[in-house]
């Protein structure tokens, strides 16, 4: 059973107004009119009291036949769903419309105030009602491999209506509006209420499989994303799955912004990705062949196993075909090779696919399966050990080959999709508001008195431990060890604040206990500590319940003795932290309200032996975004300064 579109409502998800289609099909939607995102099933959820979530579902190509709104096996939707009032009256949790027809919506209630479910003009009806104010989990199953098709109606994993159906539902035509929130067709029926884990499939989930959509959020079916815009092979998807890239390697103009050239020494980038054990993948992007290969075929991508044997491994012929080879679990080594050739120089649309049933190579529009034993579906997953990837080569050699937008979908896609999702990583630099409390730039590089920028007036003052040294920008605050290098002991900062982030370069000495260059105190507890310990970067939050324990990632490298840009941001549902810049990882939050600190140590705690460097630090009671981070990143010593230059206007930043 594979799923046509899946929607989630938090940071790796939603960049702005656009939620990425976590199925893998880029059915990515729009948040519209008055919809926010607030405090959700799952982290974050989609408010709807008169916006909405609209997205456009079509083919990648005009009048083509479409996977997701192929309706031979029927339907299916699911979602959490926390109304905001008691009102009986028709509420609308998602719906989807093509042409002048409303081919089928899920309700929240009805006017009688019940769950209900309208498919292709027939009304089915519930004596359920939901509108206590929690969460309650809604399935519609609409059943077309039966004899007589069959509509089911479940609530929180439990059967509330099954009947026959009394119309077909089909979709007029080839592309089809769906929204959350509202009738799609009217733009009325407003549920106000909060949706989460939205899910729809063209087929029925079987009843077996309804406790597993109670239990737990939707997987990311989008295994890995990458864009190569950044001259990286930074994963822009939700797992993190980064590739080194090999000094070999080089980039270029590609379809979609930049794109990864690959030489002949070794592939042009590589990594652990550890993906899960797939009954389905699928691996699609752009691909451009530079070189053709001469006496053997050239290795353009694989995966390996953690011993190195390969699971999945594809070339280029001699001929200029592609042959993909699979090691399945139960069926052995199984290859495809293409009917269509690649043409040097020019830009192919592939996908490599694994399912159940078949292997499958696909060069634009042309297609080529080969069975998996006898073609019978697996139940069980069919492909394991992907360890290891190699991106325009394999573990040996490079296949002179060009990559752009490289995903990987543990899905079954029908076709070549055609979307692109730059994701939250991508950020347009963005000066914070004037908020802070607290602007530290060291540059004063004399006497005892760090000048606090910001209007909170929150001056420090050096300690015995502190000195001055050469910063990343002017001077920095040194601290040799013996305690923080500047502190204060009286603290402005709200008794009940909204969030905390900080930023600040960083120069931390090798050290077996690590280094703490930022620490924030009351009288009664601690607050907050940013730190260096073990080669990585970690923070750890107090609140009202206690703390979240040190919070880090192996994703989030500070090399010693070296400056580094490091920066955190809550928001009372979750940490974000980067480095340089960039986003490394996001943490839950679930320790009550923030405290109030009124005591800050610099460069170490108080007493403590960390020995760290630290320039131009910001602290905020309120959090910030990515775009907030990569500005300050950009920009030390830019922040509060007297009115901008001519120069500075001219780096058009937002002022």
């Amino acid at each position: 059973m594979a799923q046509s579109a899946g929607y989630t409502f938090n940071a790796d998800t939603v960049d702005g107004t656009t939620v990425r289609d976590v199925a893998g099909y880029f059915l990515h939607g729009t948040i519209v009119g008055s919809a926010a995102l607030v405090a959700g099933k799952y982290g974050n959820g989609l408010n709807c009291t008169g916006g909405a979530m609209h997205v456009v579902v079509r083919p990648p190509k005009a009048g083509d036949s479409f996977y997701p709104l192929s309706t031979d096996g029927g339907l299916s939707v699911a979602a959490w769903v926390k109304l905001n009032d008691n009102t009986s009256a028709a509420r609308c949790i998602a719906s989807a419309a093509s042409g002048s027809t409303l081919n089928w919506a899920v309700y929240a209630s009805n006017a009688s105030g019940n769950v209900e479910a309208r498919l292709a003009g027939a009304t089915y009806s519930t004596s359920t009602s939901i509108r206590d104010g929690l969460q309650h989990h809604v399935l519609v199953t609409y059943d077309a491999t039966t004899s007589i098709d069959t509509v089911k109606i479940a609530v929180d994993g439990v059967q509330v209506l099954s009947v026959n159906s009394t119309a077909t539902m089909t979709y007029s035509g080839t592309e089809v509006t769906m929204e959350a929130g509202r009738n799609t067709l009217t733009g009325t029926e407003a549920l106000n209420g909060i949706i989460d884990d939205l899910r729809w499939w063209n087929d029925p989930v079987e009843a077996a499989y309804w406790p597993t959509l109670v239990a737990a959020e939707q997987i990311d079916f989008q295994l890995a994303i990458y864009p190569f815009d950044h001259d990286t092979a930074e994963d822009f998807g939700s797992y993190g799955h980064d590739l080194a890239v090999a000094p070999s390697a080089s980039f270029t103009t590609g379809l979609y912004g930049r794109a990864l050239v690959s030489g002949t020494a070794a592939a042009g980038a590589s990594g652990v990705v550890d993906f899960p054990d797939c009954d389905r993948l699928a691996i699609c992007g752009w691909l451009r062949l530079d070189t053709a290969p001469v006496g053997t075929p050239a290795p353009i991508l694989a995966i390996n196993e953690t011993a190195g044997s390969t699971r999945v491994r594809v070339v280029v012929n001699t001929d200029r075909t592609v042959t993909a080879t699979w090691t399945t679990i139960d069926d052995g080594t199984v290859s495809v090779t293409s009917t269509a050739a690649l043409t040097v120089g020019e830009w192919t649309r592939f996908q490599f696919a694994i399912n159940p049933t078949y292997v499958q190579v696909r060069l634009d529009s042309s297609q080529t399966t080969e069975n998996i034993g006898d073609g019978v579906p697996h139940v069980t997953p069919a492909i394991d050990g992907l360890d290891r990837l190699y991106v325009g080569g394999d573990a040996s050699v490079g296949g002179q080959v060009s990559y752009d937008y490289v995903t990987f979908t543990k899905n079954f896609l029908a076709e070549v999709t055609s979307g692109y999702w730059s994701g939250a990583p991508v950020v347009t630099p963005y000066r914070p508001a004037n908020v802070a409390r607290g602007v530290y730039h060291f540059n004063e590089n004399t006497g005892t008195v760090v000048d606090d920028k910001s209007p909170s007036g929150n001056d420090l003052s050096l300690t015995a431990a502190g000195s001055w040294v050469t910063g990343v920008q002017g001077s920095a605050l040194g601290a040799n060890g013996t305690g923080p290098g500047a502190s204060r002991t009286a603290f402005t900062w709200p008794a009940s604040p909204p969030g905390w982030a900080f930023s600040a370069w960083v120069k931390c000495r090798a050290s077996s206990s690590g280094a703490r260059f930022l620490v924030l105190r009351n009288a009664s507890d601690e607050v907050a500590h940013a730190g260096w310990l073990d080669g990585v970067f970690w923070v750890r939050l107090f609140g009202a319940s206690g703390t979240t324990g040190i919070l880090s990632s192996s994703r989030g490298p500070i090399a010693a003795e070296t400056w580094t840009h490091v920066a955190a941001s809550c928001d009372q549902k979750a940490v974000q932290l980067f480095l340089d810049g960039k986003r490394f990882t996001i943490e839950p939050y679930a320790m009550g309200p923030l405290l109030q600190p009124t005591e800050l140590n610099v460069g170490g705690d108080n007493p403590d032996s960390s020995v760290a460097d630290v320039d131009d630090l910001r602290l905020f009671d309120t959090p910030i975004s990515a775009a907030n981070v990569e500005w300050l990143y950009q920009n030390p010593g830019q922040y509060y300064d007297s009115a901008p230059t001519a120069a500075f206007a001219a780096w058009g930043v937002p002022l």
